[in-house]
């Protein structure tokens, strides 16, 4: 009670005074970057994609081979079965079934260690980022830096988009890294 009563003394001798209050001189200036635009034509986005296109291209294989043995199989049954006792079709579908969920459980195995290979060159690549977009970020005295799809961001004017510069940045660090390490 004798806080309320101290805040509202306070408050009257201020507002009987006339003295003003001034905030400090806060100026908010925010800028945005689309991550994804620069993960994709970065030069190290895109060293990081066909890596990931080499590595998985056997799988890939692997799995469109599994695919069509699968097809070729289960074309077999249909034409066989009205041949085939019941027994020996009831044999060949469980078969077919077995090799089926072999497939799925690899595929989903495969689809698991391709996202997570992703989102680990994803991540340093991201890494990579974060001392070029801090640098921009003071050097243009910007409050804040968002990222456009992951910020919400609805509206904002091109001129604080600082995609280009950070991915013209991004490549030219890449450049110096990749001269110093032939």
């Amino acid at each position: 009670m004798k806080k309320i009563i101290m805040i509202l003394a306070v408050s009257m001798m201020f507002a009987t005074t006339g003295m003003k209050v001034y905030a400090a001189d806060t100026t908010t200036k925010i800028g945005y970057i689309d991550l994804q635009k620069i993960l994709l034509q970065s030069n190290e986005g895109k060293k990081a994609k066909v890596a990931l296109e080499k590595q998985f291209a056997a799988r890939k294989k692997e799995l469109n081979q599994k695919k069509q043995e699968l097809e070729d199989m289960q074309k077999s049954l249909e034409t066989q079965s009205s041949m085939l006792s019941r027994d020996a079709l009831a044999e060949k579908q469980a078969e077919f079934l077995k090799k089926r969920d072999q497939f799925l459980k690899l595929v989903q195995q495969y689809d698991k260690e391709l996202q997570e290979q992703d989102g680990d060159m994803t991540k340093n690549i991201l890494l990579q980022l974060q001392d070029i977009i801090t640098k921009i970020g003071r050097d243009g005295k910007y409050s804040v830096i968002l990222e456009k799809s992951q910020g919400g961001i609805l509206y904002a004017p091109e001129n604080e988009d600082l995609t280009d510069r950070v991915l013209k940045l991004f490549n030219q660090e890449s450049e110096k890294k990749s001269k110093t390490n032939d």
